[in-house]
């Protein structure tokens, strides 16, 4: 039989499964009901090492699977928000941080909103999926929580951070003025690492629409962060962690979750938006400090929004990872970023892999399965999808196998946490009683969006006979894809793109401009690498913004 018959037998057969073991799981109970070779609602699939294969097969679709099912999910399985009107008008991740199935129903948790993880995550993990798909609907469903949210979650004018993002909510408030229940935070009180990652998407999200709305919501963030910055140091970061908005009243001196707000600054000084001299200033002094003290310390604190953490030896794996991530795209960013990303790849794996929850096992089956917080050990898909995408990434780089191994058995392992609709078990090892609940943005932002660095360093686990834009640092919009064409529009004045394509590119041009075909995306060009049977990895390197076109 050909390929192209095996992709479609394929295309017939997969969902055929899938429905199949809907139906099964149906009759079962939560995931801790089920015996122990089992990892969420999947029997464990393992090669002929003993190693983990993904759940979802066939393997060479099961990431893409994963991934889409994940957002049928979101748009066709979450129910309404609890009453009263208008609450219950909006679908529950509006106004609660996650979910709990209780005998098939979906209850709110009714902990907190953390606003200012969900929305930054969401818009990556939808922008992202777009760029791979072209199903735009998930930028809709993105463009609706930020402007929600910039309408009924924004400080007053007057405040001493004015203009500036709330992160926290309390659970079901439809007016966003912070965690207060609970004694964990007090009235206007924020996370300011948080706020700076809404900065960035809001300026995103004016790349992909167009609409000046978003760079001023962006250019207020920028521009009270460029207000507020100074000189870092082992106690106090470049900003504080925590302030209470309306008095300035700093409640947390340190942390290092500062990845977004650099980005903010530095995309704007990119185009020559807002104030471009006070960015340069507060910019420098944020790299200085990242480079001076979390990547030579180790301390690498946030506390997450949940929490009231007031320290400057806090760990927390999401501050680490976004640097590492980030270093990836832009390697300038640290003149020692190839000793630096395998030290925090390796402190992740002593941090949050070895240090375990009690009855959590640090491995599975081959797989490295990670935590998030020293005060939250708890194995977690997302955590684990966060270190597998870094481990690929590494590989690129180095070529090191070791490092694809690490890789594609932890992605494995987090294939394992949805059921066959997509419904998400965050924590599928966590022992019953710990009732682990299955939060928005973990689940179905900063998880899936870590399966596309993932495919950009190993694009052939990205689904073969297909045409996909795999990942993109910048924002990208207008994708169309053709059967022996691709094109999108490239916002941003230089950048990378990361493709699997069916057919061999004849040409690639931006704007009009034609470009040449390399040994490597050193400059301007593209490079082609055949990954046979009609399969081509191709990374397209710009130095221009502008319409994209791939015949």
């Amino acid at each position: 039989m050909s390929n192209s018959n095996l992709l479609r037998l394929n295309r017939i057969l997969v969902p055929l499964f899938y429905a199949l073991e809907a139906a099964v799981l149906a009759g079962l109970g939560p995931p801790s009901a089920i015996a122990a070779d089992v990892i969420g609602f999947h029997k464990v699939v393992l090669d002929g090492q003993g190693k983990l294969l993904p759940a979802i097969g066939p393997a060479e679709v099961a990431y893409d699977r994963f991934l889409r099912l994940r957002w049928q999910f979101i748009k066709n399985k979450v129910p309404d928000s609890p009453g009263p009107p208008p609450r219950s008008s909006y679908p529950q991740y509006y106004f609660y941080c996650a979910f709990r199935d209780k005998n098939g129903r979906l209850e709110p948790d009714n902990w907190m909103n953390d606003v200012g993880e969900k929305i930054p995550n969401w818009f990556e993990s939808a922008r992202l999926y777009y760029a791979y798909t072209g199903d735009s609907t998930v930028m809709t469903i993105v463009k609706g929580l930020v402007d929600y949210t910039i309408e009924h979650g924004t400080s007053p004018t007057a405040f001493s951070w004015p203009n500036f993002p709330y992160t926290t909510a309390n659970a079901g408030d439809m007016e966003f003025r912070g965690f207060t229940k609970h004694k964990k935070l007090v009235l206007h009180e924020i996370q300011v690492d948080h706020a700076g990652d809404m900065g960035l998407t809001y300026y995103r999200m004016y790349l992909y629409t167009g609409d000046r709305k978003y760079l001023t919501a962006a250019t207020n963030v920028a521009d009270t962060l460029a207000s507020k910055a100074r000189p870092g140091s082992a106690t106090q970061s470049v900003w504080p962690y925590r302030v209470v908005m309306d008095t300035g009243r700093i409640t947390a001196e340190y942390g290092a979750n500062w990845i977004g707000s650099y980005m903010l600054l530095d995309s704007l000084i990119e185009a020559n938006l807002g104030n471009v001299r006070a960015y340069q200033d507060a910019r420098a002094k944020a790299r200085e400090f990242m480079l001076k003290y979390p990547m030579r310390t180790g301390y690498w604190t946030d506390g997450h929004t949940d929490t009231a953490i007031n320290s400057n030896t806090y760990k927390s794996n999401m501050s680490a990872s976004n640097t590492t991530l980030y270093m990836f795209d832009r390697p300038e960013f640290d003149p020692d970023w190839r000793t630096n990303i395998p030290k925090l790849i390796e402190w992740t794996e002593q941090n949050f892999v070895f240090r375990c929850a009690p009855g959590e096992p640090a491995t599975q089956w081959g797989a490295n399965i990670v935590g998030e917080q020293d005060d939250f050990l708890v194995k977690m898909d997302y955590q684990t999808a966060r270190y597998g995408a870094a481990c690929a990434r590494w590989y690129a780089v180095t070529g090191d196998e070791v490092y694809k191994e690490k890789a594609y058995r932890a992605l494995n392992w987090v294939t394992y946490c949805s059921n066959a609709v997509g419904q998400a078990f965050e924590s599928p090892v966590s022992p019953k009683d710990k009732d682990i609940s299955n939060w928005w943005s973990d689940c179905y932002g900063e998880c899936p969006r870590m399966f596309y660095h993932a495919f950009a360093a190993v694009p052939e686990w990205a689904p073969p006979g297909e045409n996909h834009i795999l990942y993109s640092e910048g924002v990208i919009r207008n994708v169309l894809y053709g059967a022996r064409k691709v094109e999108y529009t490239a916002t941003a004045e230089a950048g990378t793109e990361y493709l699997r394509l069916a057919f061999l590119p004849a040409s690639v041009t931006v704007g009009g401009t034609r470009l040449s075909q390399r040994a490597d995306v050193k400059s301007e060009g593209y490079t082609v690498r055949d990954l046979g049977k009609g399969d081509y990895a191709v990374n397209v390197r710009r130095a221009r913004s502008g319409a994209v076109v791939i015949r």
